[in-house]
């Protein structure tokens, strides 16, 4: 069967944005971002968001839509995705979804029936609060001891994840994982490479941001009223540039703790996908260039070729 839906995903850093561009040289496609930090208007250069001449070389959907200090839920984010994977295909194109958010790509290709309950946002704020004060592995053990059930599929180190968890729980429900069957088949194609070289390509990429004037930003952001509490400053780097602006934290700790944190997100989206899934065509991108990689992937059946 012919390849109608196209997926790129790996960790941070391995060349998804580079690759998903090229093979719109060669496709009828357009792209649908799947990685939250680039839902938000403003929140650019640490969020290594493709450039303005990189969006309008090829249509993308889901990039620089939300205001920063919107909510946006993981079921806003599969309804949003499907009706987009409709009307792409409606025009005789290739969908390609882009993204290292692991839960949010599961929840797609999986088709998750995601509680659509609305949040609770003063109950939330005690138990960020909470969380505050004591950590997050506090709040994570709290759940698993009082919602077992709700610790078992989230992310114990993510704040969001776990205070969404525990909120479901004094709701009395449950976070789902249930799958339903998805019209869409998905190709599915990952990026990778040996740890020593990512973690070399994050470092380096995080200190051209810094040269890019990340700090100046933020500060930016911070002038105009967004504060850390908001959704779209959990993207990384956000938090720790802001506490050395408003908190006095040290410009070195806050490098220090991005680089930590960014290593954290590596392992984390690892576990989202397995290097030994075989539904995975997984490519070494230390090792391939991006043409390589790209010319592999076009000797397979796709629709829509140009």
């Amino acid at each position: 069967m012919p390849i109608r839906n196209l997926v790129i995903l790996g960790p941070t850093a391995t060349g998804k944005t580079s690759l998903s561009l090229k093979l719109s040289n060669f496709i009828k496609a357009e792209i649908i971002n799947s990685d939250a930090s680039l839902f938000y208007k403003e929140l650019t250069i640490g969020t290594g968001k493709p450039s303005l001449d990189e969006l309008n070389e090829v249509s993308h959907h889901l990039v620089n839509f939300l205001d920063p200090k919107q909510r946006y839920s993981l079921s806003e984010f599969i309804d949003e995705a499907n009706k987009l994977i409709e009307i792409i295909k409606g025009k005789k194109k290739i969908p390609i979804i882009v993204g290292g958010s692991g839960q949010y790509l599961k929840a797609l290709i999986e088709n998750w029936d995601v509680s659509k309950i609305k949040p609770d946002y003063k109950l939330r704020t005690k138990l960020n609060n909470e969380v505050k004060e004591y950590g997050v592995d506090y709040l994570f053990n709290k759940l698993n001891k009082e919602f077992p059930e709700n610790s078992k599929y989230i992310d114990a180190k993510n704040p969001r994840r776990v205070v969404r968890a525990f909120e479901l729980g004094l709701m009395g429900k449950n976070v789902s994982r249930k799958k339903t069957p998805s019209k869409h088949k998905f190709f599915k194609v990952g990026l990778t490479m040996p740890r020593e070289i990512l973690y070399e390509r994050i470092d380096a990429r995080i200190k051209i941001m810094f040269e890019n004037n990340w700090v100046g930003e933020v500060e930016g952001l911070i002038k105009k009223g967004l504060t850390k509490n908001l959704n779209s400053f959990s993207s990384i780097g956000y938090n720790e540039i802001y506490d050395h602006l408003v908190n006095d934290l040290d410009l070195e700790e806050a490098i220090n703790l991005i680089k930590k944190r960014t290593r954290n997100l590596v392992r984390h989206q690892y576990n989202w996908f397995k290097l030994n899934d075989p539904d995975i065509k997984w490519f070494d991108s230390s090792k391939n260039d991006i043409d390589h990689i790209a010319n592999e992937i076009l000797e397979e059946k796709i629709e829509y070729k140009i």
